[in-house]
């Protein structure tokens, strides 16, 4: 499936996800909505090494809708550690792309729950498609509501999703809350506190969170941060 736009990587070399943690990158322009705000703006997937890679996968799209994208990236999956056993490594859905369609979280979702099934650990994505995919969709996969707006977050935390959301900045490393929304943010402890992913694993509890009317916060980085508008007010 290398012609595919989508990938497998069994150990990511990225230092925020950790040692030990398997991804998938999809292409961004087949996947992702175009409502996104982010795409072709302030997305750090598309810059840097993620970017030629994403660029790449982009530039094999083709015919291939979201959905069969979604598929091959769920056979990936499979097929991954020769389809044997697993050592409990978690996985992370989209380091690049989304899904975007009912049957594309019906694959993914099937897929990680046969991935939990082998051994695999969590599986945990965000989603820029959660204003039309239900919440139940998902599963087994923790997904996080990738939102623009403080008004967007108390949407997606009415539609059931805990939501992540970029600032300009983190006041502190501190469970904070900005103006119009009582939802309790947290900063991503890897950029304040140098916790990779795979030892913090709050963005692989999103039931969790959302019972908690808590999201998780990025601070912008990257080449295009400095087209990044949205400042915190805590």
């Amino acid at each position: 499936m290398t012609n595919l736009p989508v990938t497998f990587v069994e150990k990511s070399h990225n230092k925020k996800l950790g040692k030990k943690v398997a991804t998938t990158y999809a292409s961004i322009d087949g996947t992702c909505p175009k409502s996104c705000k982010l795409k072709d703006e302030t997305c750090y997937a598309q810059t840097a090494f993620v970017g030629i890679h994403v660029a790449r996968l982009n530039r094999v799209v083709g015919k291939n809708s979201a959905t069969e994208i979604a598929r091959a990236e769920a056979k990936l999956i499979d097929k991954s550690f020769r389809g044997g056993t697993i050592d409990g490594r978690p996985l992370r859905l989209h380091v690049a792309g989304d899904v975007r369609t009912r049957k594309g979280v019906s694959y993914l979702s099937s897929a990680s729950k046969r991935w939990l099934a082998r051994g695999g650990g969590k599986v945990w994505t965000y989603s820029h498609a959660w204003k039309t995919l239900p919440k139940r969709l998902w599963n087994s996969i923790s997904v996080l509501a990738s939102v623009d707006s403080i008004q967007e977050a108390n949407e997606a935390a009415a539609a059931g999703y805990a939501p992540a959301i970029v600032v300009d900045h983190h006041p502190s490393d501190k469970v904070f809350t900005m103006e119009g929304s009582d939802i309790k943010w947290i900063p991503c402890p890897e950029q304040t506190r140098g916790t990779p992913c795979d030892r913090c694993g709050l963005c692989m509890k999103a039931d969790w969170l959302h019972s908690e009317n808590k999201g998780i916060a990025f601070a912008v980085h990257g080449s295009r941060s400095k087209k990044f508008k949205l400042t915190v007010v805590s």
